[in-house]
């Protein structure tokens, strides 16, 4: 249930991302394959550690901005996670500039911006109850009926 769920939020997402295709010079013909220069880089800046956490920032020529950065959040326990997060724009065929902002970390990938739909309010009830819920440990089990997990406040009542 918890996979189908997060599925669907993806797919949503996925579905509202604009092709950005020409925005990186790419061109789609189905006769001919014209070459298109890539914009010119106007700005970079990278930076790393040895840790994992690291900077970007860098501006092209064609309006593409993006800034992002990451770092190593709990080292060497068990909760250990990279945390990053950024923004990107674009200008779109429309003339107007596309802004997201996202952050990926211990709890997933998260994308937002004034034109990325929300997710419906099924979705977000479900990825609720799914946080509540206990996680299967993956072990393989012999009975069949050892998966049954009662619900908070209820009992579970197994035929012998």
């Amino acid at each position: 249930m918890k996979v189908l769920i997060v599925i669907a939020a993806l797919a949503a997402v996925a579905a509202a991302r604009p092709d950005v295709s020409h925005i990186l010079g790419q061109q789609h013909h189905h006769h001919q394959q014209a070459y298109v220069k890539p914009p010119a880089i106007l700005r970079q800046i990278q930076e790393t550690s040895e840790q994992g956490d690291y900077k970007y920032n860098f501006k092209t020529e064609n309006g593409i901005e993006a800034v992002g950065q990451a770092q190593l959040k709990n080292a060497g326990s068990q909760d250990e996670a990279l945390v990053s997060e950024g923004t990107y724009s674009y200008v779109g065929d429309d003339g107007q500039t596309y802004s997201v902002n996202w952050v990926a970390d211990e709890f997933g990938f998260r994308a937002s911006g004034a034109h990325i739909p929300e997710i419906p309010e099924e979705i977000k009830k479900g990825l609720e109850q799914s946080a509540n819920e206990p996680e299967d440990d993956g072990q393989y089990r012999e009975d069949p009926n050892s998966y049954d997990r009662p619900q908070q406040g209820q009992q579970v009542y197994r035929k012998f």
